[in-house]
């Protein structure tokens, strides 16, 4: 039994207004995080590791209960947000024993709310699948059926959230990592615009602008109130988007009429299966109960070249991480140090031309802005963010046919294949119904910067969640926080717990 019995009945908001009444001591909530991760994490591998020390001192320089957030507690994703003299592992064993020197600014900020980072949450290495399955680590598991993946790579923080362990917890998203598990596991899953928040003082951006930060949750009103803490620029940040501090708490309450479109094909021929499709007819319909002007639309670009450029850019970045995590480790990678597709990675960024890159940018800034003019009419598009229900551990990871080519890519050293355009394009054609089949459109958003939520209304016979994506127009969180308010009344999905004891 966790020390505070109701714990886990609570969001973030109403924990910490416990706190503040002096109804429970402001660490009861953290004594009962760690009880719950003590016995729940052997089970899910969501923490990979945990800080019930560093949260302690934490609640003492918090003395004063300064803070939306003060006393609860939280998970800090294991990468995109260092925290001085830990290690930031990244799921990799080349980065294990390797303590950073800084906090990001973005780490600041969660402390600033009040949050206790009481630990580290998994991810697959380096980020670069959507399922969390690190073979350094071993598989987190899914909270609502043990055997199906949590989705990536946010999937330590979502699984977590999920269990209970914390209310909410740190995600990014460079392709869909923060709505793809909570798609997954049935939480919230807001991918902010471009620019809401600083990579500072490490980088400018990440993944050439594509990845965003924020948090996954149970309840829209942590989000909204986490996000209203985070929403901060830094100098030197590259570019950035106001924010009028309070609107995302004032949204939770506004009930304007909305026109949605909603989508059901993916532009790269992945498309969903025939649960997926359910799902999005059924938020649909409950966007139509609540009063919401709601017709079904098209996208019109090309996203099998949105994918190869896509797929060029993160390449390229990757390798670029390494030139970076060799200064930070003291040393170059050894082969047996980092996975097969990661090694692909850094192999085919090195082996992309400028021109090449530059490409993809011009590519990606073109589909975005030909996407943006042409869904500007909706205020809301609605669309999957999973093709199915969470699927086996295992299954979204690479095969061993899959590693056994990359390896004879590498071996023979047949980049030059990837600098002959109509090769390179085919063969990127051929990978992307592999790879993205799982999530085949997550990466629009990241292309277009504009903001993202999943949501979790939808859920199978045997309490299996299939979350859903609502898009809206560059800069609007406002507009999918208002709305996700209302989905949350009609449907309320924090009433479901999952059975970890099975």
């Amino acid at each position: 039994m966790a020390i505070f019995a109701e714990y886990t009945n609570y969001d973030g908001v109403g924990l910490n207004e416990l706190i503040k009444k002096k109804e429970i001591s402001p660490i009861d909530p953290l004594d009962s995080a760690i009880d719950l991760i003590e016995r729940l994490n052997p089970k899910l591998n969501a923490v990979h590791r945990t800080m019930y020390h560093y949260a302690f001192e934490s609640v003492n320089r918090n003395s004063d209960l300064k803070g939306q957030f003060a006393g609860v507690p939280m998970l800090l994703k294991d990468m995109d947000s260092s925290l001085a003299n830990y290690n930031m592992m990244q799921g990799s064993k080349y980065l294990k024993n390797t303590k950073m020197n800084y906090d990001n600014e973005l780490t600041r900020q969660f402390r600033n709310s009040g949050a206790l980072i009481c630990g580290k949450s998994a991810t697959p290495e380096y980020g670069l699948m959507i399922t969390t399955e690190p073979l350094e680590f071993g598989p987190t598991r899914n909270p609502w059926d043990l055997d199906l993946t949590p989705g990536g790579s946010s999937g330590g923080a979502a699984s977590g959230v999920a269990a209970r362990l914390v209310p909410f917890a740190h995600a990014s998203d460079g392709g869909g990592s923060i709505r793809i598990p909570a798609a997954s596991c049935g939480l919230i899953g807001l991918k902010p615009n471009r620019a809401r928040t600083s990579f500072g003082p490490s980088h400018g951006d990440k993944w050439g602008g594509l990845t965003h930060s924020g948090i996954v949750s149970r309840s829209v009103r942590d989000t909204a109130h986490m996000y209203d803490e985070i929403f901060k620029n830094s100098i030197g940040d590259p570019y950035c988007v106001h924010y009028e501090k309070g609107s995302l708490v004032e949204a939770l309450n506004d009930r304007r009429k909305l026109k949605i479109g909603f989508n059901l094909k993916s532009p790269l021929g992945v498309n969903p299966s025939n649960d997926a499709i359910k799902a999005v007819k059924f938020n649909a319909k409950l966007c139509e109960d609540l009063g919401h002007d709601v017709e079904e639309m098209h996208f019109n670009y090309d996203g099998l070249k949105a994918s190869r450029a896509f797929t060029i850019v993160i390449t390229s970045h990757v390798s670029q991480m390494f030139n970076e995590l060799k200064d930070v480790v003291g040393r170059k990678f050894k082969s047996s140090e980092i996975e097969t597709t990661t090694k692909l990675y850094n192999y085919l960024g090195n082996t992309f031309r400028a021109s090449d890159y530059t490409w993809a940018r011009y590519t990606m800034q073109s589909i975005a802005r030909s996407v943006m003019q042409s869904t500007d009419k909706y205020d809301v598009v609605l669309t999957p963010i999973i093709s199915e229900f969470p699927p086996k551990i295992g299954k979204i990871r690479p095969d061993k046919k899959a590693e056994i080519r990359a390896e004879i890519i590498m071996a023979l050293k047949l980049g030059f294949i990837f600098k002959i355009k109509p090769l390179r394009d085919a063969i990127l054609n051929s990978l992307t119904p592999d790879s993205l089949w799982y999530a085949p459109d997550a990466m629009l958003q990241n292309i277009t910067g504009q903001p993202s939520i999943s949501i979790p209304t939808y859920w199978s016979d045997d309490n299996i969640p299939l979350g859903v994506q609502f898009a809206s127009r560059y800069a609007d969180e406002y507009t999918l926080i208002s709305l996700a308010a209302q989905l949350e009344e009609t449907s309320p999905w924090i009433n479901r717990v999952p059975d970890i004891t099975k």
